[in-house]
């Protein structure tokens, strides 16, 4: 592996890095503080793929198993109107939260197999009508940490272009 790619792998790994952090961040919302973070299934499957093909390097941050199927919703968010998520993964975030259930008039009620499953379907209903927003921790991260290895990453290929013209011309 040359310098180059040593420090793409490095970039890689600082940008997943920096993602992970993004995701544990606490957030307000609706004034309240609240943790996105539940199970950590997603913060714990970011990756990266280096691909070098035709001397032209790929970065492909992406994230492994499960939760491949829900980390776009939390990047980019959801559009109103769009079709209500599951409400049985809705169901499994609520016992893994675990969220306090309320009734209309806003008491507090026991998390009986029943509240939950209204509880979940009220929230999926909820995120197709009104949709939800992104947080953006892949993309953010990226914009925090590409003015720290720009300017290396750029040398580090100008560099490496320079020995392989070298080696043709000899």
């Amino acid at each position: 592996m040359d310098e180059y790619e040593a420090l793409l792998n490095e970039y890689a790994a600082t940008v997943v890095e920096r993602a992970q952090s993004n995701l544990r961040i606490k957030r307000r919302v609706r004034g309240k503080v609240v943790n996105r973070v539940a199970s950590g299934t997603l913060l714990n499957s970011l990756t990266y793929k280096l691909r070098i093909r035709y001397n032209k390097p790929t970065i492909d941050f992406t994230v492994k198993g499960d939760a491949g199927r829900y980390a776009d919703v939390i990047e980019y968010g959801r559009k109103p109107g769009a079709k209500m998520p599951p409400v049985s993964a809705i169901e499994k975030w609520i016992r893994i939260k675990p969220l306090k259930l309320r009734n209309r008039q806003g008491e507090f009620i026991k998390a009986t197999e029943s509240a939950i499953k209204s509880a979940a379907f009220a929230i999926a209903k909820s995120i197709g009508e009104n949709g939800i927003e992104g947080i953006s921790y892949y993309q953010d991260a990226i914009n925090d940490t590409w003015p720290d290895y720009s300017e290396q990453l750029f040398q580090a290929y100008a560099k490496g272009v320079e020995q392989r013209l070298l080696l043709n011309f000899r």
